[in-house]
């Protein structure tokens, strides 16, 4: 049985699933480099491996995926094999393509689109539905402060429409008008609905749903490699000025028995902002939460600025003290503006090792 832990354990044991004789052993050799190949995933924590002509069970909470190639390093023979991940090859049918994102981040598409309904081609019904989107959830959120409405801002990005719209379609018998609802608050959808109308004549809203589609195969391979997310949320402000909020998370790895560790034992959740404001210039901030303890920091581009956030850091601690965290540490600092304003996708692209530790 291959033990796979989090990505900060090194050593995993691993068992032939089938032996054809008993104390069958897989015969490597130490210091040998071996290939195994993800032949099935059974469940989120199973796979089966063939290593050598073998088939190996692993019990894992590193996310793989059939077809996955590991390039596997034996660093022990007795009492058992232990192997070392080396290196993981993906098999991903679909790749993202990255400059369509970047584009329509830096053309603030979302911005182009809802102006258009706005002013020429909606509906009265459609001016509302994208109104809600980025107008009525943004202007909850910034008012009251609730974290329901931020949650519902990103289930209405469009990233997660796919799988909304298989849970409603597997219903027996399907509901027309539930399906319906979904596209009319779906941010996916309605691009979907108001391209079907142009009959794919409007460029710019066929452009959106080619960056939306394209984040969605980004975002599912970093959240298999690196557990990152990345969601663009379209916000006008009550000042008229339409932005970008940037959001990037690194969600903890689920460990066994996560239920029954105390809050300061668990794996952090990284949170990354990022925006531009017409007076103030970019701004990014980066969190760390680990239960309900919270660091972070503001990066901004200008001293004015520092100044701004500086004074008003003691406000933001004590209404974030008053929601019941313990803030450990919350600071702000000056940084080049083509630093602060590095499109955060850029963080789940960077080219990096694919290490893993496995524990056999």
């Amino acid at each position: 049985m291959i033990e796979l832990d989090n990505l900060s354990s090194s050593d995993i044991p691993i068992s032939i699933l089938k032996p054809k004789h008993p104390g069958e052993t897989p015969g490597f050799a130490e210091n040998e480099i071996v290939k195994g190949k993800v032949l099935k995933v059974i469940d989120s924590e199973t796979a089966i491996l063939l290593i050598n002509g073998r088939n190996f069970t692993a019990r894992t909470q590193i996310p793989l995926s059939a077809g996955d190639i590991l390039a596997l390093k034996v660093k022990e023979l007795l009492p058992v094999p232990v192997l070392r991940a080396m290196s993981i090859q993906y098999a991903r049918p679909e790749t993202a393509n990255i400059s369509v994102i970047l584009s329509a981040l830096k053309e603030n598409l979302w911005k182009s689109v809802f102006e258009k309904i706005n002013n020429v081609g909606g509906s009265a019904t459609e001016r509302a539905l994208w109104s809600k989107i980025v107008e009525d959830l943004p202007r909850k959120l910034l008012n009251e402060g609730k974290p329901e409405s931020l949650l519902k801002m990103i289930d209405r990005s469009g990233i997660f429409w796919e799988s909304k719209l298989k849970k409603v379609s597997e219903q027996n018998p399907v509901d027309g008008k539930q399906i319906r609802q979904l596209i009319d608050s779906d941010l996916k959808g309605l691009l979907s609905k108001l391209i079907s109308k142009t009959e794919g004549e409007d460029v710019q809203t066929g452009r959106l749903l080619s960056a939306v589609k394209n984040l969605q195969i980004l975002d599912r391979l970093g959240l298999e490699r690196d557990q990152k997310i990345f969601i663009p949320l379209p916000v006008q402000l009550p000042d008229g000025h339409f932005i970008i909020i940037q959001l990037l998370f690194q969600i903890p790895r689920k460990e066994k028995e996560d239920s029954e560790k105390s809050a300061g034992d668990r794996q952090s959740l990284k949170i990354s902002v990022l925006l531009e404001l017409s007076r103030i210039g970019p701004i990014r901030a980066d969190f760390t939460v680990k239960g309900k303890k919270i660091d972070g920091m503001f990066k901004v581009a200008g001293q004015d600025t520092l100044e701004l956030f500086e004074s008003s850091i003691p406000e933001f601690v004590k209404n974030l003290e008053d929601k019941g965290f313990e803030i450990r540490h919350i600071g702000c600092l000056i940084k080049e503006p083509e630093i602060v304003s590095q499109p955060l996708v850029r963080e789940i692209i960077q080219a990096a090792d694919c290490n893993i530790d496995m524990v056999v």
